[in-house]
């Protein structure tokens, strides 16, 4: 396996897991599509159903598309008066599962996270998982193979291959516009857009027989949240939105500010290595600096000399070169605290790979990346999932964006302007670039993104998120009255990367009472860098490792 998804990745648009067991099997198949949420035993802990929606809610009769609704069902009966009802839930994207993300999470993660008072529901959005229709967006295998035959290495947009690559992946998304256009079969794209998901979750929440919605979206389903609210802004009862994407960037295409904390991030892992020394710290050295010098020498090492990893054929197998190095970086600074992309890991791989030439680590990075969720990627047949998750980003994201008609030159220009803003703003040109080519622009909704809610809006942001930093949750607050923003004092994407108790106890009380926490405070985290947390922490916020964009 070669790290070829990898920047399709890079910004953690989608917010895929990191499963510490495989997904049991549950045939969806079996399950009867209807008007109303008829849930049944699935997943062992959790109620599964399948929910008709209209394809076009301008023209019901064109059909329905079908959604796959999973919840974790209160402990409490619906007649018990500490009942709360349902809360939603979007784990980013756009393309994440909803019905991994809740398996993922497991039923006492999830009761910690929002307690017994609640149901918490989600579902794969149009286009995406389970839900029906599916996106596809070839005719057949074959056509998809001579794409991917054609399609240049996107990893070489990394490091000094830039001005070669963009020109042909710029031709090959032309390509792939055309070839969308003209077999749009399987799906209509005009209605795989974020309004119309928004208004899949009001159904959602109608077929509870409530009219309000109580709301919990991470990453990009900060952005599908924001656009619910500024559509239906009366149709609030709580809403928290956790590690925020500037609405108006993700629709405009131009997601560089996204990437204001990224190497604040990553200066984390520099500092911390060296606070700790060398016994917690493989990687250490003299000074924050020098630690920063060895890892960059590092990538221009491997630039000039990939490593090759290699341990049998019945493992994935590849290579660490500039991009892929790179990759593993930004992996690790997404969820530097727990698991296996921690920056106590990402050390020892480091330092294996400064020592020894071994790259093993540094590529199960890539492998948490591309196969995460997988503990036996044969038997789950795991490219194919992931080509398909990756065929839904596309679709989705730049069907929301406005058009985008850059040409190469105006892709080096773009890059010019925004290459000082961190050093992995490089991989904003493949997201960029992909959409050039795309034909399917309907007229949807994308703004303006504020309102006047019926109950304010509590916004979460890291003080030291790569992907969506402090400064779009401060900016995204400005443009919802009486919203509060209260910041988590960790790197990570999303407060999901720690385990916090301040965090938890603040979503709660909000949840239950209402009550805001004062604006612009800040939450400690119960962990630290370079430490392995106790087990008891662990179940009180489990981490997801991001895949996709947001």
């Amino acid at each position: 396996m070669h790290h070829k998804l990898g920047l399709f990745a890079s910004l953690a648009l989608t917010f895929s897991l990191n499963l510490a067991q495989e997904i049991e099997f549950f045939d969806w198949d079996a399950v009867q599509p209807s008007d109303t949420l008829d849930w049944g035993q699935c997943y062992t802990d959790f109620q599964c159903a399948r929910f008709n929606v209209p394809l076009n809610y301008s023209d019901e009769s064109v059909g329905s598309a079908v959604l796959a609704m999973i919840r974790l069902p209160s402990n409490l009966s619906s007649n018990d008066p500490n009942y709360r009802g349902p809360i939603l839930f979007n784990p980013g994207g756009p393309g994440g599962s909803g019905v991994d993300a809740l398996v993922g999470f497991g039923k006492d993660a999830l009761s910690s996270l929002v307690g017994p008072e609640f149901d918490f529901v989600s579902f794969d959005p149009r286009g995406v998982g389970r839900t029906t229709p599916q996106v596809d967006l070839f005719s057949s295998e074959n056509e998809k193979a001579l794409w991917n035959l054609n399609n240049p290495d996107l990893n070489s947009l990394n490091g000094t291959g830039i001005v070669d690559a963009i020109p042909r992946l710029w031709a090959q998304f032309q390509i792939l516009g055309q070839l969308v256009e003209d077999h749009d079969t399987s799906i209509s794209l005009a209605h795989l857009t974020t309004d119309n998901v928004a208004r899949d979750m009001l159904r959602i929440v109608e077929a509870h027989n409530r009219t309000k919605i109580i709301y919990y979206g991470v990453s990009y389903g900060t952005a599908l949240g924001a656009t619910f609210a500024a559509m239906f802004p009366d149709r609030i009862e709580r809403m928290i939105l956790d590690g925020v994407l500037d609405a108006s960037s993700y629709y405009s295409g131009d997601w560089s500010a996204q990437f204001t904390d990224a190497d604040k991030s990553l200066q984390l892992f520099f500092d911390g290595c060296f606070e700790v020394g060398s016994d917690k710290c493989p990687f250490h050295d003299s000074s924050p600096e020098k630690i920063k010098q060895n890892v960059l020498d590092l990538l221009e090492s491997v630039r000039l000399k990939p490593v090759p990893v290699y341990e049998g054929p019945t493992s994935p197998y590849g290579i660490i070169d500039y991009a892929g190095l790179k990759t593993a970086l930004q992996v690790a600074t997404r969820q530097p605290y727990l698991g296996a992309t921690s920056f106590l890991r990402l050390a020892q791989g480091l330092a294996d790979l400064q020592r020894a030439g071994n790259g093993s680590i540094i590529f199960s990075f890539l492998g948490q990346e591309v196969y995460g969720r997988y503990t036996n990627i044969s038997a789950l047949n795991a490219p194919a999932s992931i080509e398909r998750e990756r065929e839904a980003v596309i679709a989705i994201s730049c069907t929301d964006m406005q058009e985008i008609t850059d040409k190469p030159a105006d892709l080096f220009a773009y890059f010019e302007r925004v290459k000082g803003i961190s050093m992995f703003v490089d991989t904003l040109l493949p997201i960029r670039t992909r959409c050039s080519g795309w034909k399917i622009h309907p007229d949807h909704f994308t703004g303006p993104i504020t309102a006047n809610t019926s109950f304010p809006i509590l916004f979460i942001g890291n003080t030291a998120d790569p992907v969506t930093p402090l400064a779009s949750a401060k900016a995204m607050s400005a443009k919802f009255p009486g919203s509060v923003v209260f910041a988590q004092d960790s790197g990570g994407h999303t407060s999901l990367a720690a385990p916090s108790a301040c965090t938890v106890g603040r979503m709660r009380e909000y949840l239950l009472s209402g009550r805001l926490p004062e604006a612009d405070s800040v939450c400690p985290i119960d962990v630290k860098l370079f430490e392995a947390p106790q087990s008891a922490v662990i179940p009180v916020r489990r981490s997801l490792v991001a895949r996709g964009l947001f």
